[in-house]
């Protein structure tokens, strides 16, 4: 299957992999991939998302949640995916769509805080790290100069893996971050502060990308009017006004579902895979499906 037309959907996909490769941006600055990185944020239940309904030991130890049978999106002879994600079936049957399994690492966590950590930074399970992974190695191979941002995070406050980094930005509205940048001005002159002076050089990287991200481009793809379509619209309004952005961090949440799990799970992965369709339509409208890994 080729690396550039399939979304990859599946938890902990590839981290070492995509750190040795993730300066793939700077292949071709005329023609930059864009890497999608959207968290599910809390605890999604694989086994709820990517069935093993051949597996009587599914049925047996799941007796109130698990998925029947009959309802399974068969994949293969063994496993399927949640029936709320019946959209996704064309990218599948399409081979556009890959979904990897048993994905993990030595000694495994099981706090849902420290999971995170590990998998913003990439760090083993007994080290802690305070940088994204993302962040190191955008530090060590810095994008090509005409890039906007490293990356642009949406839906969430955290940045993730592009944390530590001084080139990624939090956005939630294109026009509202245009706007507030536009209200700090020039102070760096005469500055002899070191402190200040990296404040004041983190302002400018601001005001650069509003620069950057300012004007309009009209998009044709309709978004799904949830949470989630919000974000994957905001990631692709900003992509449509400037295309030199290496990374978009989505998040959609939350996955933390204790109580009454069957319908908020199933409300949530059809959030997800109704904004999977719509970011494939956006990007294949921008011209820049081929050249994007998306992944969660």
């Amino acid at each position: 299957m080729d690396r550039r037309n399939f979304l990859q959907l599946a938890g902990l996909a590839a981290l070492h992999h995509l750190t040795t490769t993730v300066a793939f941006a700077a292949a071709d600055p005329g023609n930059p991939r864009l890497l999608v990185l959207i968290e599910l944020k809390g605890g999604n239940d694989g086994l709820n998302t990517v069935v093993p309904y051949a597996d009587a030991t599914y049925y047996n130890l799941r007796p109130k949640i698990a998925i029947a049978r009959d309802q399974v999106l068969q994949l293969d002879e063994r496993s399927g995916l949640n029936p709320a994600m019946q959209v996704l079936m064309p990218l599948w049957q399409s081979r556009r769509l890959a979904i990897v399994q048993g994905v993990g690492y030595p000694k495994p966590n099981l706090s849902h805080f420290r999971s995170i950590e590990i998998w913003d930074t990439a760090s083993n399970s007994d080290t802690v790290l305070q940088t994204g992974w993302l962040s190191r190695q955008f530090a060590a191979k810095p994008l090509p100069a005409g890039f906007v941002t490293d990356g642009i995070a949406v839906g969430s406050q955290d940045l993730g893996p592009l944390d530590g980094g001084v080139r990624a930005l939090i956005l939630q509205n294109q026009d509202a971050f245009v706007r507030q940048a536009k209200l700090a001005g020039d102070k760096s002159a005469g500055v002899q502060n070191a402190a200040l002076t990296h404040l004041l050089k983190v302002e400018e990287d601001i005001r650069i990308a509003a620069r950057g991200l300012a004007g309009s481009a009209s998009l044709n793809t309709v978004f799904p009017d949830h949470g989630f379509g919000r974000t994957v619209k905001t990631a692709m309004e900003a992509l449509a006004a400037n295309r030199n952005i290496g990374v978009f961090r989505l998040t959609l949440g939350s996955f933390d579902t204790h109580v009454n799990q069957r319908n908020q799970q199933d409300r949530l992965l059809g959030e997800l895979a109704e904004g999977l369709i719509a970011l494939q339509a956006a990007l294949t409208e921008l011209g820049r499906w081929n050249d994007t890994l998306a992944m969660s």
